[in-house]
């Protein structure tokens, strides 16, 4: 059995830097501003615990499934790639900046049948090297230092080293099962404006599908409300975006589907939304891609040009392969089973383990369970819950790295998130058991 084999991936994975570091103008180096503020990621070490410890099992790493991955899928698009001389040829070329106009093409068609406003241009639709280099490129072209972002309290902390790197002021707006919290959000709006800061608020970044970390989903209402919030605070002189992080749209497996946040976008000015090809066929193509309004798009292209001249050509050839043949679409599908089944695992011994006074989300699609522990207990390193968690040698991501960090705003201590994506259901279970004991030491 697999317990975890992360690999230097899980670096980025864990991505999450809180201030600039000195250590780099020793020995004469000479840094720029940007790699100071850009340290090595707090919890890179937790990756290295995988590694270096025998028998630690890891629910920390969000990686997807292991054994359900497309091998069998991607060689036979491959052989039927090889069948056309003249296409493979052009698959192994450098392609365009932009990506693949047949890929994109689809992009478009696709996300017009799953309830975009249309007509869907392709030239509105950028192809990039996960959606992660997606969200790099949208806060390189958006933001300067000084710049305020407003993030979902808890959100995606690999984002936030983004926006840190970026130097960016990251805002924290607080959360239910719903998502942003209205209120919450006209409350930091305000704040920002009795400051006089609204010139420098750039966007709100939100993850609208099944959250990293807490795995919840935004309702149709909650979309609404933050649509409607955002464009009445907006100005033509402080222009705010929405970047719309919708990486695990592909992995419901319960309840009905909620259409984008950008549907309420019907003039396409507004509302940038990243997707990608990881979550729900094979991260190794490394492909993502991004519907965008048209005054960011040659921007972004051509930071992107700066960065590779366009992505991995022949992913995107076998990306487009995989959704003309229904390929893509059959895969999701065992996805979202695979995932089910493992999410019910975990949640099975959650129930048995895991003493009353834990509380937990039981999301309905996605990789994670967000575990609040009763007031006092600590999930930071360092802390009691930590030391046993090592002890009965498993691995968390502690909530603490997803909180926007703010001076003088205290942020709980006493989450964490689990990943029952990875790794087989027997060392999942046995992780969670773990957990369990580790729990009942710091209770």
């Amino acid at each position: 059995m697999n317990t975890a084999e992360p690999t230097r991936a899980a670096a980025s994975e864990t991505s999450g830097s809180s201030g600039p570091s000195s250590a780099g103008a020793a020995g004469g180096v000479r840094l720029s501003a940007r790699a100071l503020r850009t340290p090595q990621p707090p919890i890179a070490w937790l990756m290295q615990q995988a590694f270096e410890v025998p028998g630690m099992i890891s629910l920390a790493a969000g990686f997807v499934d292991q054994k359900s991955l497309p091998a069998t899928p991607v060689r036979d698009l491959i052989e039927e790639l090889y069948t056309d001389s003249d296409q493979v040829l052009r698959a192994l070329q450098y392609g365009l900046t932009g990506g693949l106009r047949g890929l994109r093409e689809a992009i478009a068609a696709r996300l017009e049948k799953r309830g975009m406003p249309g007509p869907v241009s392709p030239d509105h639709v950028a192809v990039t090297s996960g959606s992660q280099q997606l969200l790099y490129l949208i806060t390189e072209a958006l933001v300067d230092p000084g710049d305020i972002v407003l993030v979902e309290d808890p959100t995606y902390f690999v984002y936030m080293g983004v926006l840190g790197s970026a130097g960016a002021r990251i805002l924290g707006v607080a959360t239910d099962d719903e998502g942003i919290i209205p209120e919450a959000l006209e409350k930091r709006l305000r704040e920002v404006s009795d400051a006089g800061q609204m010139h420098r608020l750039k966007m709100l970044y939100v993850m609208t599908y099944f959250q990293n970390p807490k795995g919840t989903n935004h309702s149709q209402r909650r979309r609404e409300q933050i649509y409607e919030i955002i464009e009445r605070w907006s100005t033509p002189e402080n222009f705010i975006y929405i970047l719309e992080d919708a990486a695990y749209y592909e992995l419901r497996f319960e309840g009905e589907d909620v259409p984008f946040l950008k549907s309420l976008d019907t003039r396409n000015e507004r509302v940038m939304t990243a997707l990608t090809f990881s979550k729900g066929f094979a991260p190794g193509l490394r492909l993502g891609y991004g519907y965008m309004p048209p005054a960011l798009v040659e921007p972004v292209l051509n930071l992107k040009g700066n960065h590779d001249f366009g992505s991995g050509n022949l992913s995107q050839y076998i990306a487009h392969a995989a959704l003309a043949s229904g390929r893509f679409d059959q895969h999701v599908e065992i996805l979202r089973a695979r995932y089910k089944d493992k999410r019910d695992a975990m949640l099975r011994v959650i129930r048995e383990e895991f003493p009353a006074e834990a509380q937990y989300a039981e999301p309905a699609g996605g990789l994670y369970v967000w575990v609040t522990l009763p007031e006092g207990v600590s999930t930071s390193p360092g802390s009691r819950f930590f030391q046993a968690a090592m002890a009965e040698r498993v691995l968390y991501v502690p909530g603490h790295y997803c909180y926007a960090q703010e001076p003088g705003r205290p942020k709980p201590e006493n989450q964490m998130r689990l990943c029952y994506a990875y790794i087989d259901e027997a060392p999942l279970e046995e992780g969670v058991r773990r957990m369990g004991a580790a729990i009942k030491a710091a209770l």
